[in-house]
């Protein structure tokens, strides 16, 4: 084939049947009647088989649809990597609705943002994220239920609440000899001001102000709960008509009720907690006092719980005042912080509420005073028992347990959204690319028949959720009938725990971007090898792959083949593979290869021509794999997803007719497979001339003496500059491999004087991100930070 030539029509005759009218929970329900008793899901504590994972989700996709959430619906999964993390997944394509995975270490405001754009229903998540889950759920109107998985009690807080505990503190408390630690204050101030009678005497007339006002002419019925040492009870009992004060202090109790019989006041004291306030009430209440009482609950549920229970108790006008709450934008607190958005929240709730929102004056407030804030709730009507606040509880395990793991009727369609993960865009929004159901059952289908995975597979799980590889290590797996091994988020930093995985468990498939193998190999070559003869397929993609790796794999595990997979995450996670056998040393980086079945591959001009073989262009990929688009970008969507001039006749009308503009550089190879060039976005200007990152990447990594290289361009002062890293390969003798002078002389050879980096420097490995790649900013920063062990030029 000459080097003009068009590629031949053949390269992209991939069409093959598929099932195009299941779905992914259909797929695994039928894998789960097939082989009920196999492992499925494992981590480390504990095995579920198929038909334990397919009841589970069943009873949570049941659950779901209790709540209102169906086919059309967004459900968002904040949650540390578990068993129950995989099954809340598969719950949620099972009620029909679509996943959005978060990661637990984005930013706040990254996490709302992303929950309001897609206006996220509900949202699963594991016990020890629901302080991040409190600190986005109430500013996201759509979000009304969270549903925290991993937890077996009815209430989130009742295994981490002692009342024994508590109500001992409280008593301890409320017999110190000083009057103002009995009150609460002076105890140990995170601020270290200790305060005056003065400034806790205000304290007590600013809330007693706030009752009062809140109290009907001639005083009415008053509920303090935490009434403590009797501060605001003693100044506020003598304007009520009907007072009750609880503490769970009894000793406490005792000390008000005495002094309120000595003073002629009519007060009854009950010994209780919050959530048991209003038990012994028999009467409604014109008002309901909580004081500096909030920040000692032991999480926002049980603040809702409280506040359900005394809003019902309230008669109409009556009010509750929350006075003294911390707010968490203020910073860290050891106690409970209540966003002021929860009450935008409540107020949405409880149609009959009218909430009231009181800011301080700081020039009046001492220490953290001032930041505090007070809230009046006030009954428009009689609030039933049965009120919109408890609809903002959170659910539990428990809750889900008692739902039947039957079948959820009328599932979801091939052509409804699965998923909607995020990419980064280059404005800096990230994107959320939407994959239907016929396009992942499409990928599957190709994986498990090609590499014949099958219910003697298991792969060990160590991409991120919010990583589209996730999909295939979950989904592609158990619907071969396979197992998947989920690694816990503090052993993926653990290159030695991974090792261990690998050598003591039966693992036979590993997934993940280059980095994260690459970052697994130094600690496989310093052991003596055991127990890796069950791996046999390592797939990897995501990011360049250095061209020595394979080797290196195959240098430590004998039986295992490597994949080079690539494509985009708008392509369904990956559309092409490369089986890496004999390595070239020549090639500059590990061809690209062929596309799947039912994708297509162009290579076009700036005219929208195909390029002839062995000549760069834009690179498009068509198909079944390519998705619906961008969630809430219609704009963006047209842009990129565009109708395909090359469709064969008798495509399907719809995604498969269009193609993708992957923004990618890439060319045809004699041998029918392509080259990746690097991204249009890796395109810069140095010093006037254009030039490719990858390009340069490619040239570095064929220099003697190297393992691996990253190339990026940071602006400087002076404009953009060539910057370079390479993790050496250790020479024969343990010693430090290549010099940095080496590889300038290697790489000049091999590039023109304006393509050779500035900045050269050697790094023991690269840093990786939570999906799997390098970290490039983290990169920069380690070396701008001197732990690069080297620099020249």
């Amino acid at each position: 084939m000459g080097a003009r030539d068009l590629p031949p029509d053949a390269w992209n005759d991939t069409l093959r049947p598929f099932d195009r009218e299941t779905t992914l929970p259909a797929l695994l329900a039928r894998t789960a009647r097939r082989v009920p008793g196999r492992p499925a899901l494992l981590d480390g504590t504990r095995t579920l088989t198929h038909a334990e994972v397919d009841r589970r989700a069943e009873r949570l996709a049941n659950h779901l649809r209790t709540l209102g959430i169906g086919r059309g619906s967004h459900v968002g999964l904040l949650s540390t990597r578990s068993a129950e993390a995989v099954i809340s997944l598969l719950a949620v394509l099972k009620a029909g609705a679509t996943y959005i995975p978060l990661d637990i270490r984005w930013p706040a405001s990254r996490i709302r943002s992303l929950l309001v754009k897609l206006g996220v229903e509900a949202l699963l998540t594991s016990r020890d994220q629901l302080p991040a889950v409190g600190a986005v759920r109430w500013d996201v109107p759509s979000l009304r239920h969270v549903v925290v998985h991993d937890l077996a009690t009815e209430d989130t807080w009742a295994d981490s609440f002692d009342e024994e505990a508590v109500g001992d503190l409280w008593n301890y408390v409320a017999e110190l000899p000083d009057p103002l630690q009995a009150a609460g204050f002076n105890l140990g101030t995170t601020s270290g001001h200790f305060y005056t009678a003065d400034e806790v005497t205000a304290y007590r007339d600013h809330v007693v102000r706030l009752a009062r006002e809140a109290l009907p002419t001639g005083g009415g019925a008053v509920l303090e709960i935490g009434c403590g040492s009797g501060l605001i009870t003693q100044a506020l009992a003598p304007h009520a008509a009907r007072y009750t004060a609880v503490d769970p202090a009894a000793s406490a109790v005792a000390a008000v009720q005495d002094r309120a019989a000595g003073a002629g006041v009519a007060l009854t004291g009950a010994t209780g907690f919050a959530h048991e306030a209003t038990d012994a009430l028999d009467h409604p209440v014109d008002l309901v006092l909580l004081a500096s009482t909030v920040q000692f609950f032991p999480d926002m549920d049980y603040l809702v719980r409280v506040l359900a229970d005394v809003l019902a108790k309230l008669a109409p006008g009556g009010s509750v005042v929350l006075a003294d709450l911390v707010d968490p934008e203020l910073g860290r607190h050891t106690g409970l912080s209540v966003p002021r958005s929860f009450f935008a929240a409540l107020g949405r709730a409880v149609p009959g509420a009218e909430v009231r929102v009181l800011g301080r004056d700081g020039e009046e407030w001492p220490a953290e005073l001032a930041g505090r804030y007070d809230v009046v709730i006030t009954a428009r009507a009689r609030i039933p028992e049965d009120n919109g606040l408890r609809a903002l509880r959170s659910w539990t395990g428990w809750h889900v347990d008692r739902r039947p793991a039957a079948p959820v009727p009328d599932g979801p369609a091939p052509q409804d959204v699965a998923y909607v993960i995020f990419t980064s865009g280059s404005t800096g929004e990230p994107k959320g690319v939407m994959v239907d159901h016929r396009a992942v059952v499409n990928l599957v289908d190709w994986i498990n028949r090609v590499h014949e995975v099958s219910e003697a597979d298991r792969l060990l799980f160590v991409t991120s959720f919010c990583f589209d590889l996730s999909v295939y290590d979950m989904f592609g797996v158990l619907a071969a009938g396979g197992s998947v091994r989920v690694v816990p988020d503090a052993a993926l930093t653990e290159p030695d725990l991974l090792v261990d995985l690998l050598e003591q468990e039966p693992v036979t498939i590993w997934d993940s971007a280059p980095a994260a193998m690459a970052h697994v190999m130094p600690f496989l070559e310093c052991r003596d090898p055991r127990g890796r003869e069950d791996l046999r397929l390592v797939m990897l993609s995501g990011d360049w792959i250095p061209v020595t790796l394979p080797d290196e794999i195959r240098g430590e595990f004998p039986g295992a083949r490597v994949l080079a997979l690539g494509g985009a995450t708008e392509c369904t996670v990956w559309s092409n593979s490369f089986p890496v056998a004999d390595v070239d040393p020549s090639w500059p980086s590990v061809p690209y290869g062929r596309p799947m079945q039912n994708a297509r591959y162009y290579v076009l001009d700036a005219g929208m021509r195909p390029c002839p073989v062995g000549v760069p262009g834009d690179l498009y990929i068509a198909g079944t794999c390519v998705a619906l688009g961008y969630a809430g970008a219609p704009g963006l969507t047209a842009a990129r997803f565009l109708p395909d001039p090359f469709a064969p006749a008798g495509t399907p009308d719809g995604t498969e007719a269009r193609m993708y503009r992957t923004g990618d550089r890439a060319r045809w190879l004699p041998d029918g497979n392509l080259e990746f060039l690097g991204r249009l976005d890796d395109q810069v200007k140095i010093r006037g001339f254009r030039v490719e990152l990858g390009e340069v990447q490619a040239a570095l990594t064929r220099c003697p003496g190297v393992r691996a290289a990253v190339v990026l361009a940071p602006e400087t002062g002076h404009g953009r500059e060539l910057a370079a890293f390479y993790v050496p390969e250790p020479t024969a003798d343990g010693g430090a491999g290549a010099a940095p002078a080496e590889v300038l002389a290697a790489l000049a050879a091999l590039l023109p004087p304006y393509m050779v980096p500035g900045r050269l420097q050697v790094v023991d490995s690269f840093p990786v991100g939570p999906t799997g790649k390098i970290a490039r900013d983290r990169l920069l920063a380690d070396a701008a930070a001197g732990n690069a062990r080297t620099g020249v030029r």
